[in-house]
């Protein structure tokens, strides 16, 4: 007898194809694991599985309305013909494992590289279409980038302008020495381009005769004596080697011996700011302010940006405002956010050019004629977030009206219900004032304020809007401290516009790129339910190898993530799951069906809940509150000595009363009882194949079949590869679960069909 075996060349891999759950096994393979032997298997099963085709060709004959698609990596595709040829004769449609992953298109800058897309696209046969594989995920995402959008800022902290009336001219030593005194016989002063915050700054080299501190002195005279009882602030940066010693001094410039001594600070080597502040109550004409620092001959002393001058009593925030940009001052000449309505028929415009307040812009509602209270006309603006009860927020803005003693009120409520507390009011003039209001919230579900002014005809000019938590002022206490280089954390509404930023830049630039049409679905989002079945990165919920991010003065930014991870949802809430699939269907060509994708739904059916429900509260909460979801994607990464028929048949029943598309996306099977499968091993992951084809053949109605992914093809290029969980071997050759998905897919033994004739030689 004799019979047509397939024998392919062996694959030398260069690429695993990476995983899509939490735990990706690295590349290499433990001498003795998933060592296929073929010639275990009945010489008879052999000849059958050699005898049948491809599995496209039964695809199209048995299931014309599905697509029985390909996980690959595309770095094998492109280099190995044996692999590229095996992938194109068996699969309708190709995903690739990571080539189209944020952190492989992304880089460090934000930009996209399309090399490797465009070289798969153009190699792929022009009738394979492909699924896109991923949009957002929580890890193989482009930290670096994304974390620099949202870290704090760098500063480096120089003595404060606004801490001050400075009356020191020459403060960097831009000038050179002009207007410095040197005093004392124990220094050498030179002007060097070792500048703290500009160019240049001032090394004071000591000499062996600096053994006191009076020994070296600089200072500037001051244009008038300091002020009994008046507050002054001084800054200055500085650094030594080694460290010494800086004292503050002040003297009267025609008599040294009148003089008052205050602080000193050591310093160290490297660049620090040096703030104090000096409340003058000596009975002393002191004209001239400076520093003394001798005493260590040999040292040197670096100074910079020196600053004094009568201290600014600067107010301190009252909020963190929440209202920003053009929402706050119409700088853009657009009425931002704001909404108006009312039974009056209110209007609101922007003003003509000039007319803000002290500014260009501002906003104008129009009440056409009175009403019996505020509400009757109503201008609203509404967060993305619920006010939290219990806060107190403040309100400011600044107003006027048309006629003088009409009056305007604040209120806060709820955008659905219209359920509202907080109402006050304000009356105003012709003339700009700014009107402030302190608000205790009370209810937990508060989500927008407003400027109610129905009750008189008129119209009403606001500009300036803030309103945010209240801020505790601070208790006033003398300046003494040394800084340097601060960082200052960016307020959460900042990070959340430059993240929605990054990602709408980020699924426009790949649903767009040339070639991309060919793209006809897309996980929008990977792995979103994590395997306590919450949203994945919401509310601190991450990877076991991953902690909470924390934020201070002196490390700045630190996510404690692993590399490449990167938690939308911890920063935008359970906004990022809404806003990926509102920009996926704006950006992707009309027809994409756009798919959420976890992992373990066969074995977890509260996770498999947790999936459904976050498709539901997705359509129920973007833009145009419409279902906006296309299909669920199962990726079952089946272990064969555990899973159940009746595990994949609940799992798919569930599944199909959702109403959506069902896609199972990365189907593989891994046997991790034995180290070499034996036969019946084998025999049982080729009867998991293929229930996993009649089960969703049997539950999954006609309508919502997208189709089936088989994850990679070989063993020896599978990511789990140590447990053989592929349809061919390493060698290409026909393992029985080939055999498993033919007959899946026809939904019968094929081979039963086979005569005679097929065992013929060269069949």
């Amino acid at each position: 007898m004799k019979f047509n075996k397939i024998i392919l060349p062996a694959i030398v891999c260069a690429l695993a194809l990476s995983s899509c759950e939490d735990n990706k096994m690295e590349w290499g393979k433990p001498d003795g694991y998933g060592d296929v032997n073929i010639s275990d298997i009945p010489l008879e099963l052999q000849e059958k599985i050699a005898n049948y085709d491809v599995i496209k060709a039964y695809a199209a004959q048995y299931l014309p309305g599905q697509t029985i698609g390909l996980g690959l990596g595309a770095d094998l595709y492109l280099e190995n013909e044996a692999y590229r040829q095996v992938a194109d004769d068996n699969f309708q449609m190709f995903t690739t494992g990571n080539a189209m992953k944020h952190e492989s298109v992304v880089t460090n800058k934000g930009e996209l590289n399309f090399d490797k897309i465009d070289a798969f696209l153009a190699a792929i046969p022009t009738d394979i279409p492909v699924y896109g594989h991923n949009f957002l995920w929580h890890t193989q995402q482009r930290q670096q980038y994304l974390k620099s959008l949202i870290a704090p800022e760098m500063k480096v902290e120089t003595g404060d302008d606004e801490k001050c009336e400075n009356v020191i001219t020459n403060s960097g030593f831009e000038n050179g020495n002009t207007g410095w005194i040197f005093n004392g016989s124990g220094y050498k002063g030179t002007i060097v381009d070792e500048g703290y915050a500009s160019a240049h700054a001032l090394q004071c080299t000591m000499t062996e005769t600096s053994t006191g501190n009076y020994d070296s002195q600089l200072f500037w005279n001051l244009p008038s004596a300091l002020e009994q009882g008046e507050t002054y602030y001084l800054a200055f940066a500085a650094k030594s080697d080694p460290a010494i010693n800086v004292q503050v001094i002040g003297q009267n410039q025609a008599d040294y011996g009148i003089a008052i001594y205050k602080e000193t600070f050591t310093m160290t080597d490297s660049w620090k700011l040096y703030e104090y502040e000096l409340t003058f109550e000596d009975n002393k004409v002191i004209d001239k302010i400076g520093l003394q620092f001798g005493g260590t001959p040999n040292s040197i002393l670096y100074l910079d940006d020196f600053k004094f001058g009568k201290k600014i009593e600067k107010q301190p925030d009252k909020m963190v405002n929440i209202i920003l940009g053009d929402n706050s001052n119409f700088e853009g000449g657009t009425l931002g956010n704001w909404n108006s309505w009312g039974d009056n028929s209110p209007t609101r415009e922007i003003s003509i050019e000039g007319e803000g307040f002290n500014s260009k812009y501002c906003l104008i509602l129009d009440n056409p004629i009175d009403g019996d209270d505020y509400y009757k006309a109503q201008a609203c603006f509404q967060f993305d977030n619920f006010l939290e009860a219990g806060k107190t927020y403040i309100l400011q803005f600044d107003a006027k009206a048309s006629v003088d003693g009409n009056s305007v009120q604040f209120a806060a409520q709820n955008a659905s219900t219209y359920q509202g507390e907080g109402h006050k009011s304000y009356n105003l003039t012709t003339v700009w004032q700014t009107i402030e209001h302190e608000y205790t919230c009370t209810k937990e579900d508060i989500n927008c304020i407003l400027i109610n002014f129905g009750k008189y005809t008129g119209k009403y000019y606001i500009d300036n809007v803030k309103f945010g938590e209240k801020i505790e002022a601070p208790t006033a206490k003398s300046l003494t401290r040394s800084g340097g280089i601060s960082y200052i954390i960016k307020p959460i509404e900042e990070k959340r516009a430059a993240l929605l930023g990054a990602m709408e830049t980020w699924i426009k630039g790949m649903a767009e790129h040339e070639g991309m049409e060919r793209v006809v679905a897309w996980d929008v989002i990977n792995e979103p339910i994590s395997d306590n079945n919450q949203w994945r990165g919401v509310n601190g919920n991450f990877s076991s190898e991953d902690a909470t991010p924390t934020e201070d003065e002196t490390t700045g930014l630190n996510l404690n993530w692993a590399n490449g991870h990167f938690y939308w949802g911890y920063y935008l809430d359970k906004e990022y799951a809404v806003k990926a699939f509102e920009y996926a269907r704006k950006y992707t060509k009309e027809g994409t069906k756009l798919f959420v994708n976890d992992y373990n739904l066969e074995i977890n059916p509260n996770k498999l809940q947790a999936l459904i429900d976050m498709v539901k509260y997705i359509d129920e909460n973007n833009e145009n509150r419409q279902p906006i979801v296309d299909g669920i994607g199962t990726q079952m990464h089946l272990i064969a000595k555990s899973i159940t028929k009746e595990q994949i048949d609940a799992m798919f029943q569930t599944l199909a009363a959702t109403g959506k598309l069902i896609r199972v996306t990365e189907l593989d099977v891994r046997l991790e009882e034995n180290k070499t499968p034996t036969a019946d091993d084998l025999m049982l992951q080729a009867d998991i194949y293929r229930w996993v084809f009649e089960s969703y053949k049997q539950y999954i109605p006609a309508e919502q079949q997208s189709g089936i992914t088989i994850w990679d093809i070989t063993d020896d290029t599978s990511w789990y590869k140590e447990y053989s969980p592929c349809i061919f071997d390493a060698n290409l050759t026909r393992k029985p679960a080939y055999k498993g998905v033919c007959d899946g897919i026809a939904g019968r033994d094929i081979s039963e069909d086979f005569t005679g004739d097929d065992w013929k030689a060269g069949k």
